[in-house]
């Protein structure tokens, strides 16, 4: 797959959005809701690069242990105002972090920070999900890595059948008798 964990997005002048998401299942829209799983991502501007990856909860450290092995030294982080992006190790660590307060406008108008290139990831990434009548919670593991593939191979403006038919041969050789 291309997005490897070890591979990080951004880099210097380079900006990547990041929040978390709250993915649970409900069956038809009612009854119970079953058990909730946060996901953390972030999407290169410049690139289209993302990470997606679950998480136990979304505590400040928590977060910041998934920032530094997902994102690049140097890039610049826009995020929400979330009191888990409150930490000034973001900063230490070696990242710029700029935030925008959604209680009071979606762009800062101050400084144009916006989170909504992240925001429109994961709401396809959850369009599709409910397009697979909702995703159990123990699906995520897989769903999530096909979906960034998804994204890797629309960003390249690849035909996803022909990609999947070309790694398949690339990993799997036809044998000579």
């Amino acid at each position: 797959m291309e997005n490897k964990p070890n591979k990080k997005i951004g880099g210097p002048d380079c900006i990547v959005e990041i929040e978390e998401s709250l993915f649970t299942k409900r069956k038809n829209n009612c009854g119970r809701v079953l058990p909730e799983q946060w996901v953390f991502g972030g999407i290169c501007r410049e690139t289209k690069d993302s990470f997606v990856v679950t998480v136990p909860n979304r505590t400040g450290s928590t977060l910041l242990d998934k920032i530094i092995e997902n994102i690049a030294d140097g890039s610049t982080i826009y995020s929400d105002s979330w009191e888990g992006y409150q930490t000034n190790r973001i900063e230490i660590e070696g990242f710029l972090n700029a935030k925008v307060n959604h209680k009071y406008s979606f762009i800062d108008p101050d400084t144009g920070v916006r989170t909504q290139t992240v925001g429109r990831m994961w709401g396809n990434a959850k369009w599709r999900n409910k397009g697979h009548k909702e995703t159990a919670r123990h699906h995520l593991e897989s769903y999530l890595p096909e979906f960034i593939w998804r994204q890797h191979q629309l960003k390249e403006n690849r035909d996803c059948f022909e990609s999947m038919l070309n790694s398949i041969s690339a990993h799997f050789p036809p044998k000579s008798d």
